[in-house]
């Protein structure tokens, strides 16, 4: 993390009575003599603090030193002996480094509301609407304290400040609002491949902790405080630190729908039903500028050629499809099973995580086991790296789909080519699939902000909450994008019908209307399996798609010129708004277009609240000026509440 912004600033001070205050130009930090603790305030307002326990195994601030950048503060750690805290003033807020391992501990009331850190499968908007056990933070496909596969140890707060943990290591345990202490933590197994889908983040409990914790048992913190006027301010220096993407992803990617066979057809694939299905979509006069043929193209996992019983002509297929003006990418992740000749070719080269006694690690997934590739060796990327590549030019592929790669796929005990972190496993992933495939999704994430690739949001639930349903399409994208994530792909709509669970025509079109506006959708659940007027409604909203496209190409231009999110929280408007602070079932896109889609099952009207300004709405050309609710706006089944601001 290198930027401009790290560059330091001078230092004054003022020492009293009662501790010692660093001032800088954009803010002031206070220490208390008698606790270990601080409050940061800018122009005088408290703008976030510490809270008891901060600095932990720390007591009371006992000497300091000031030098004319940094300070150095000197803490009591009872039989520890001394602890010290090094604080720079950079040139937008500050960095505290410890030299000791510590639990440091953030009042969550402080900064108001808190945004960003990643995916959770109940995806409570603003963060502190959920409490989050204490728990290693790592990029999970369905971790036990609920959280998901992208992940950052990074933070927002409506005050102005962003938080980062520099260099997070593996150690790093984080809770956020925690249960209180009676209400037992769930059991939870490092190498296990998932979690028991209902084990999620709780809403907020009578009682939760209040505090955002940061603990390391093996290594000192250090992390940075970035000030600024407001939120969207901060979030743009924020950007600017963690890095940005360069480019958008490939136009032709984002112009029209994306149609995958997975939630329709599962494994139950051939040449016959991907054909039949681009067939079936031209019928329904559906636009669709991509085909992804998912899972089981292969005969063996690890395989990087068709199974010719089920699809004896792949080259005649693609050519099919590409005459139906569809590009064509296919489904790839890490895993490689016993029967595969890549997978005999990787064990004689040593390309696959091993065990302690050198064997290869056979590791738990959700198709069964299977051996890992290890992509911490650059030699096992680039033979994967061939693999795919000779498989894209034979058949011409447009590009990939890849899955998996998150951290506890990788086990605490494996041994690779290099010593990596398990969360090392995600953004290693996604830079080999960024770089060599850039039409492509993946949907693990670590410090992947700066890819210009679509990252597609944890397999959804075809329900309707904020517990991975459809609501939680909403408050992910907002979390994502937060987190520095701008190209988010919202999952199929109507989810993935596991369980026997599918998706009813309501859901499906509330589905489409909520997508829409967002800056890719993907179909799989077809609207003809349903009734015409699902077939006509979500034809429209697949057609709006397309038709907002010079809107949402600018969005995605904002994102490489000022790291904004493409689908942004309404605050971005009006960051001062308190209302629109917590308004996490309506989004923005870019700076003029507003969607309040319908998330409650049988609901014809909802509340819509509009920030600051002028707006209309976008199918009625009605005006409305901001700064205020719309009560009971009219959203029957074929609507979208869908607003202009001018």
């Amino acid at each position: 993390m290198t930027s401009p912004l790290t560059a330091t600033a001078t230092l004054q001070t003022q020492e009293t009575d009662t501790g010692l205050i660093l001032i800088a130009p954009h803010s002031e930090l206070e220490f208390p003599i008698w606790q270990a603790g601080f409050r940061l305030r800018r122009g005088g307002e408290l703008i976030l603090q510490s809270a008891s326990g901060w600095g932990s195994p720390s007591s009371n601030l006992n000497l300091w030193s000031v030098q004319q950048d940094h300070a150095v503060l000197t803490y009591n750690r009872g039989t520890h002996g001394l602890g010290r805290l090094t604080v720079v003033a950079l040139e937008h807020g500050w960095r505290f480094t410890w030299d000791q391992p510590t639990r440091d501990v953030i009042s969550l009331a402080s900064g108001k509301h808190w945004y960003g850190q990643g995916e959770l499968i109940n995806q409570l908007f603003p963060l502190e609407a959920a409490s989050v056990w204490e728990a290693p933070l790592m990029t999970w496909d369905n971790g036990p304290t609920g959280l998901g596969n992208i992940q950052e140890a990074a933070w927002i707060t409506a005050s102005g400040v962003a938080l980062i943990v520099e260099e997070a290591a593996g150690t790093l345990q984080v809770g956020l609002n925690a249960p209180p202490a009676a209400i037992q933590p769930p059991q939870w197994d490092l190498n296990a491949s998932q979690s028991s889908a209902s084990v999620r983040p709780h809403p907020a409990m009578a009682g939760a902790s209040g505090t955002l914790t940061l603990s390391d048992r093996r290594n000192p913190l250090s992390y940075m405080l970035l000030v600024a006027e407001d939120m969207v301010k901060v979030h743009q220096r924020f950007t600017r630190i963690i890095g940005k993407p360069e480019t958008i992803p490939p136009e032709d990617f984002l112009r029209e729908p994306i149609w995958t066979t997975w939630a329709r057809y599962k494994t139950k694939i051939s040449q016959d039903v991907v054909l039949q299905f681009a067939h079936e979509i031209r019928k329904n006069g559906y636009p669709g500028g991509t085909m992804e043929i998912d899972d089981k193209w292969q005969q063996f996992y690890g395989d990087s050629v068709f199974d010719e019983t089920r699809f004896p002509d792949p080259q005649k297929m693609i050519a099919e499809l590409n005459a139906n003006r569809f590009n064509v990418t296919m489904w790839v992740h890490p895993f490689l099973e016993g029967g595969s000749r890549n997978t005999s070719e990787a064990l004689r080269q040593n390309f696959l995580v091993r065990r302690m006694d050198g064997r290869p690690y056979d590791v738990p997934w959700w198709q069964g086991r299977a051996f890992l590739l290890d992509v911490s060796n650059p030699y096992a990327l680039e033979w994967w790296g061939e693999k795919l590549k000779t498989l894209q030019t034979t058949y011409g592929l447009a590009g990939f789909k890849f899955d998996a790669g998150e951290g506890n796929y990788l086990p605490a005990d494996a041994q690779c080519f290099q010593p990596i972190q398990r969360n090392d496993y995600s953004s290693k992933w996604v830079q080999f699939a960024a770089v060599n495939f850039p039409y492509c999704e993946v949907r693990s994430g670590w410090h992947s902000q700066r890819y210009p690739i679509l990252f597609r949001q944890w397999d959804k639930f075809s329900t309707w909450g904020l517990d991975n349903g459809l609501a939680s399409i909403i408050t992910t994208a907002l979390a994502l994008g937060m987190a520095g994530y701008p190209f988010v792909l919202p999952d199929m709509i109507g989810g993935n019908a596991y369980n026997e669970v599918t998706a009813d025509k309501e859901l499906v079109i509330r589905w489409t209307q909520a997508s829409a506006p967002m800056l890719a959708i993907q179909f799989s659940l077809a609207p003809w399996d349903y009734d015409q007027e699902t077939v006509d409604i979500c034809r429209r909203y697949a057609q709006l798609h397309v038709d907002l496209t010079e809107d949402r190409l600018r969005a995605a231009r904002q994102a490489v010129e000022k790291g904004a999110p493409v689908v942004r929280p309404i605050l971005w408007v009006d960051p001062h708004d308190m209302t629109a602070q917590t308004v996490g079932d309506q989004f923005m896109l870019g700076d003029t277009l507003m969607a309040a889609p319908v998330v409650m099952k049988g609901a014809v009207k909802r509340d819509v609240y509009l920030p600051a300004g002028n707006w209309r709405d976008y199918w009625s050309e009605t005006r409305y000026t901001g700064g205020q609710w719309l009560r009971d706006y009219p959203a029957p089944l074929d609507v979208l509440p869908l607003f202009v601001r001018e």
